[in-house]
């Protein structure tokens, strides 16, 4: 058996799963993918930006093969990345859509990582394995309020 061919066994299995599992599923594929180097590229870009959310967006722009959009300053933004850079879909294992949602859980918690105090929504707007040129995920976020216990 080739190991393509079990790679559609994965395919077929992460289909059944609900919208929920595969979050699930994928938070742990993308925490360790991340975990892999990409992790400390965006911790240097937030040191960099002093942890201000337009400086970090403004200084990812600079990154090859990704562009960024502030959309509503401190808590909007458009993240794209000019190519998938799965390793699952660069060597032909995987080309189903659903393997975006690793992408989407890597930057949940790179973000979570960087800015504790936040909560954040992460959308895929757009992706090169839904036939798109690029991938465009939008980030929404707002601070949460620590509130004193009386």
């Amino acid at each position: 058996m080739e190991l393509s061919d079990w790679f559609k066994g994965f395919e077929k299995g992460i289909a059944k799963l609900t919208a929920e599992q595969r979050e699930q599923f994928f938070s742990e594929c993308g925490k360790h993918c991340v975990q892999c180097g990409t992790l400390q590229i965006y911790k240097d870009l937030y040191e960099q930006a002093a942890g201000d959310f337009d400086q970090f967006f403004a200084k990812a722009n600079e990154l090859p093969g990704v562009r960024c959009e502030t959309i509503e300053k401190g808590s909007v933004y458009n993240l794209y990345f000019l190519e998938c850079t799965c390793e699952l879909h660069k060597q032909g294992y995987v080309s189903t859509p659903l393997l975006c949602e690793c992408s989407k859980q890597s930057i949940l918690y790179v973000l979570h990582s960087l800015w504790k105090n936040r909560k954040f929504n992460v959308a895929i707007c757009s992706s090169i394995l839904r036939g798109n040129p690029e991938c465009k995920m939008r980030i929404e976020t707002e601070e949460i309020l620590k509130r004193a216990i009386e």
